[in-house]
């Protein structure tokens, strides 16, 4: 597959699954918008601090190495929601992308073009595993300038002013960062795509159903036999084991945490900006055979399986 026919063919799936593109952008407009229309400008934020708020938003004037890690977070921080509601588009985008060809039989005219059953399911998985997150984090790298300088004017003059100093070096390694850790994402979860794909193109009714199924039944299946719980614990491990390595801003409870708490979670977050850590681990290498191999056994049932 050269470089004009996969450039052809993702532009085929944002044809027919223009979510793909609209839901990442509604979202980031929204969050635009949102910051945008919160509360008024200039002047329009209240503030009320206590003695050891006070102090820290003081020492926070000219601690630049604070300033720069609350930045940092912060601006990764900006891409989850455009990320989670992407993540949910990506879900529904797998299930449906091999199915829906056959409900509609519209595989019918694609199979007549001189594209391989192969060039098409790969095409299908980048697109949801590179593709999308590309455009999710330029998405993202835009809107998140727009939110800073807004929030920024509406800073100033109060005691969170330093909170809207912008680190142009600390913006650029974070962009890397976040960018990295997108295709790191892409190497862990090839194996979930995979399965993804097989589930649309075997599926003769409910892609949906047909993906859980075979998953609870083994787990429910090991559960009687043995009374263990390994494959819950397998799918488990594959599903959030990249976030694993990832820090988080997550307080847990609901609990309203002191001033202390929030820098010392702000440091941790901080720290596990990155991902990289995730290349020692074994299960992310033995994932890509794995999502190889269910690749070519999805483009094997686009090519057997009849219309629906």
């Amino acid at each position: 597959m050269n470089v004009r026919e996969f450039v052809t063919l993702v532009r085929r799936e944002y044809w027919e699954h223009r979510s793909l593109l609209w839901v990442p952008l509604g979202v980031a407009a929204l969050l635009i918008l949102g910051t945008l229309f919160g509360t008024q400008m200039h002047g329009g934020i209240s503030i009320s601090l206590d003695g050891d708020d006070t102090e820290y938003f003081s020492r926070l004037a000219t601690d630049t190495i604070a300033q720069r890690k609350i930045f940092a977070v912060w601006i990764a921080g900006l891409m989850l929601p455009i990320l989670i509601a992407s993540l949910f588009v990506i879900f529904g985008y797998l299930l449906d992308c091999l199915y829906a060809e056959r409900k509609d039989r519209s595989i019918l005219f694609w199979k007549s073009l001189p594209v391989s059953d192969e060039s098409t399911v790969l095409s299908k998985g980048l697109t949801a595993l590179i593709v999308v997150p590309v455009w999710v984090w330029l998405l993202s790298l835009v809107s998140g300038l727009l939110v800073f300088g807004i929030v920024a004017v509406k800073v100033s003059g109060t005691p969170l002013a330093p909170l809207g100093d912008f680190h142009a070096g600390v913006w650029l390694a974070s962009q890397l960062v976040l960018l990295q850790n997108l295709f790191l994402a892409a190497l862990w979860y090839a194996p979930v795509v995979g399965y993804l794909l097989v589930a649309s193109a075997f599926a003769p009714r409910s892609p949906l159903v047909w993906t859980i199924l075979p998953p609870v039944l083994l787990v429910t299946a090991e559960k009687i036999v043995f009374n263990t719980s390994h494959v819950a614990g397998f799918i488990s491990h594959r599903l959030r084991g990249f976030f694993d390595h990832l820090g988080s801003l997550m307080t847990g409870d609901g609990e309203q945490l002191s001033m202390p708490d929030i820098v010392a979670q702000v440091d941790a977050a901080y720290r596990g900006l990155s991902a990289a850590g995730i290349l020692g681990e074994l299960d992310l290498w033995l994932g890509l055979p794995a999502a190889a191999a269910l690749f070519w056994g999805a483009a094997r049932l686009r090519r057997w399986r009849d219309a629906v």
